[in-house]
């Protein structure tokens, strides 16, 4: 008995790393939170989008400030909820407009096997043509990172003035670039009976620990924020087929090679003790990148947004004031 609860739980800990943080904040980190101006709620607004040869997906999206544009992508099994923290200081001095990607949060989520990161660029693409979005600073956090450095290749970007710079956090933008453990999401149907047989609010907790270095003292708020989402079967299948694809993305030569085509300035930021996407892996992608500079704070593990959100403000204010 003892062997099988042992079981499980690894796949469960295998669902919650390839989340690549599905949580958000936990009151208890000791971290300096600077205090902004108040700032008006953001505007939630929905757009369809056509994909060639397949039927129109409609995204859900959120705006807030003004000023030069900023477009922040999630990572897996997050949404628009996990910017909560860092919108309203990027807001003070830019037009921050943060996406649900495909599958997650307010989006659609088909039962397609459209759910990889070039899959998800080219509706990030779409969005900015179709807003008529230029100069754009894209911020991805784990595989958000990824889906933004695809994007800047992606047809009707590549080699024009909409996208003007790239910071990715945690990103597995390479293949294997993430924890071994994560590969359990590949048993044909095993990560499908344990997302059948957690709540939604388990799985967060798992999720947040995970993701946060064993942290326990979790905010019920928080919980309930991520979880909401995953009461929705589609969402839970979109989550699952999302994981498939980056586990088993190959090529990693090919993809490097790709990148060395992003002429935008990259920053890449990494914490030095994620377990998710361990450090190795930010310091191959920096070395892929033709204009790539990397960062590494202290003190976090696969979220710098909140468990060290003034650090990584600071990084991502410098970068967008070059």
């Amino acid at each position: 008995m003892r062997t099988r609860h042992r079981r499980w739980r690894e796949v469960a800990l295998g669902l919650a790393a390839i989340s690549f943080a599905f949580a958000l904040a936990v009151p208890a980190l000791a971290v300096a939170t600077r205090v902004s101006p108040p700032q008006a709620e953001a505007e939630g607004h929905r757009i369809e989008l056509a994909v060639p040869g397949r039927a129109p997906v409609t995204l859900y999206y959120e705006e807030r400030g003004g000023g030069p544009p900023v477009l922040l992508l999630h990572g897996l099994g997050e949404s628009t909820f996990t910017w909560h923290e860092i919108v309203p200081r990027l807001a003070e001095s830019h037009r921050v407009i943060a996406l649900d990607l495909k599958g997650f949060g307010r989006s659609d989520k088909p039962a397609d096997d459209a759910y990889g990161a070039d899959d998800q660029a080219i509706l990030v693409a779409q969005f900015l043509l179709q807003r008529d979005l230029d100069a754009v600073m894209l911020i991805g956090h784990s595989f958000g990172g990824t889906v933004a450095l695809r994007t800047a290749l992606a047809d009707g970007i590549r080699g024009t003035t909409r996208v003007r710079r790239i910071a990715v956090i945690g990103a597995p933008a390479l293949p294997r670039s993430t924890a071994r453990h994560l590969d359990l999401v590949k048993m044909p149907g095993l990560p499908d009976m344990v997302a059948q047989a957690l709540s939604p609010e388990l799985l967060a907790r798992i999720l947040l620990s995970e993701a946060m270095g064993g942290a326990e003292d979790l905010s019920e708020e928080i919980i309930e924020g991520y979880a909401a989402p995953y009461r929705d079967p589609e969402a839970m299948q979109a989550f699952l087929a999302t994981a498939r694809t980056i586990v088993k993305e190959e090529g990693a030569k090919a993809i490097a090679k790709r990148y060395r085509a992003i002429r935008q300035p990259v920053l890449v930021v990494w914490c030095r003790n994620d377990p998710i996407v361990p450090l190795r892996a930010g310091r191959r992608l920096a070395a892929a990148l033709p204009s790539a500079t990397l960062e590494i704070l202290d003190g976090c593990h696969h979220l710098p947004q909140h468990e060290r959100p003034d650090a990584l403000v600071g990084e991502l204010e410098k970068f967008l004031a070059r």
